[in-house]
């Protein structure tokens, strides 16, 4: 096998244009009262591996970046927030606790130029939520940070957006499904031919039985287009339904870390993405990850014990429930020099030594 440190070399090598280190655009994160998080304050780093059990807010702690983004939109829009306390099933749903126990949500955001993003929401008699703070400085100059994306590859079903068909132009950046992998695997085909190419080889080194993508509209319908793909070894083209569940996000993995550094969101969030890989594919993974994070912030979600191999204590963030609520911490590296010496950090987690595991409230 392949060792992970020959690997970020190759991909290095290989994409030598378009990336560039930079330092994080967000440096700090304090979130308040948002479902099981009562009180999280966190330095950022380039990359963020956050690990815990089921039910350790993990999943709560990506969303307060989807919160964040709604109430940017509502600012403009005030629908954007009803509709997010809507789907979610009201405020008390939303509030740490529901709204007696807590009586808003706060979250502050700090950049690297010192710029800050504070929303403070309150709850309404109604079972509503509403802005009682904004100060959002981040937005009042012009080269204020980018925009930030959740990606979620989890559903590979049949009807999935990973297996649909795409619009032709809707490609001028990966959507948050996926929904259109194939228009934007074209465009990078067509206008991007160096990152098509890496993106196609490192899906050779997961999928060794994978030549290259049919990526054309098709006959009957010029506007449609279709993730279509060729074996090696034989003329005949096969389409997404032909493609495993693992194969087939490790398709939308490569597209989303390997596209060019312009496209790269400030900051990328992916839940779990380790679904359904492979070891070796995790591998690539983890090169994938530290790749982009030369150009773009990350913060990962994971339940992997391999994958936390790949990374260095300083890049962990361990998510623990105390007392019914989400305590997240970053590890320090000092006192577990000795264990590492024996031990690698997916070891000590499962040995419960960095915590991160299910433990009696």
């Amino acid at each position: 096998m392949v060792s992970c440190s020959v690997i970020d070399d190759r991909l290095s090598k290989a994409n030598l244009t378009g990336y560039s280190d930079v330092v994080p655009a967000l440096t700090s994160i304090t979130v308040e009262g948002f479902k099981s998080i009562a009180s999280v304050k966190l330095s950022l780093r380039p990359i963020n591996i956050l690990i815990g059990s089921n039910g350790s807010g993990k999943s709560n702690f990506i969303e307060v970046f989807e919160l964040s983004q709604v109430l940017r939109k509502a600012m403009h829009d005030k629908k954007q927030l009803q509709n997010y306390v809507g789907k979610a099933g009201g405020a008390n749903k939303i509030l740490h606790f529901g709204a007696k126990t807590t009586p808003l949500i706060s979250i502050r955001l700090v950049f690297e130029n010192q710029y800050n993003m504070w929303f403070e929401v309150a709850s309404t008699q109604d079972d509503s939520l509403y802005i009682s703070k904004n100060i959002d400085s981040a937005w009042e100059v012009e080269d204020r940070p980018g925009e930030w994306q959740i990606y979620h590859f989890e559903d590979t079903s049949p009807s999935s957006a990973l297996r649909r068909t795409a619009r032709v132009d809707d490609n001028r950046f990966l959507r948050a499904d996926g929904s259109n992998l194939a228009s934007f695997l074209y465009f990078l085909k067509k206008k991007h031919p160096l990152s098509y190419g890496l993106i196609r080889q490192t899906i050779q080194r997961v999928a060794p039985f994978f030549d290259d993508f049919e990526l054309e509209p098709l006959w009957l319908n010029e506007e449609d287009i279709k993730l279509q793909w060729r074996h090696k070894n034989s003329d005949q083209y096969f389409n997404a339904s032909s493609l495993s569940d693992g194969t087939l996000r490790f398709i939308a993995l490569a597209a989303l870390f390997l596209q060019p550094a312009e496209f790269l969101p400030s900051v990328i969030l992916v839940d779990e993405p380790e679904l359904g890989l492979h070891p070796y594919a995790i591998e690539m993974l983890a090169s994938l990850i530290r790749q982009a994070s030369k150009s773009a912030q990350v913060i990962v979600s994971t339940q992997s014990p391999l994958l936390l191999d790949y990374f260095s204590p300083e890049d962990i963030l361990v998510a623990n429930r105390v007392n019914g609520a989400t305590q997240i911490e970053r590890l320090d590296p000092a006192p577990l020099a000795v264990w590492l010496q024996d031990y690698s950090l997916g070891q000590l987690w499962e040995k419960n030594e960095i915590k991160g595991r299910p433990t009696p409230e």
